[in-house]
């Protein structure tokens, strides 16, 4: 939380300190300033310990600072692992391919011998047209 705080700023604060509160108010400032912090810090280790309580002993090793996303990237890259937030098994999970498949079977069987014919057109030429037009020629550039 402090880590970026450098000897010179934290001497800069002080003084700042010093000159908006005084001498007189100072140590009245900070005895209520740490008496805060710590009323914070427990009240944070109370409710991490109700939620860890809650949530049942399979959460009892849980790190609530595992929740930054800074912490979780660094941990995941440091680790090497190549898909640390398990999105393969979600990826093969939603996959339409083997469903497909397995649909495409069953209407093979269920078709039997049917499947061994040529397909027959679902739908009949466009007027003017032959049914079976011969390819266009390929465009050659030269000709023009």
């Amino acid at each position: 939380m402090f880590a970026d705080l450098s000897p010179l700023k934290l001497a800069a604060l002080a003084t700042l300190a010093f000159l908006l509160l005084g001498p007189e108010k100072l140590p009245g400032a900070i005895r209520d300033g740490m008496a805060l912090l710590r009323a914070v810090r427990e009240f944070s280790g109370r409710t991490q310990e109700r939620i860890r309580s809650e949530w049942g002993p399979e959460f009892a090793d849980f790190e609530f600072g595992d929740m930054n996303p800074r912490t979780l990237l660094r941990r995941h890259i440091q680790t090497g692992d190549p898909d640390p937030l398990g999105l393969d098994e979600i990826r093969t999970a939603l996959d339409p391919r083997p469903d497909v498949a397995r649909a495409a079977a069953t209407a093979r069987e269920a078709v039997g011998g049917a499947a061994a014919r040529p397909p027959a057109h679902d739908h009949p030429p466009a007027r003017g047209r032959p049914a079976e037009a011969s390819p266009a020629p390929p465009f050659d550039p030269d000709t023009t």
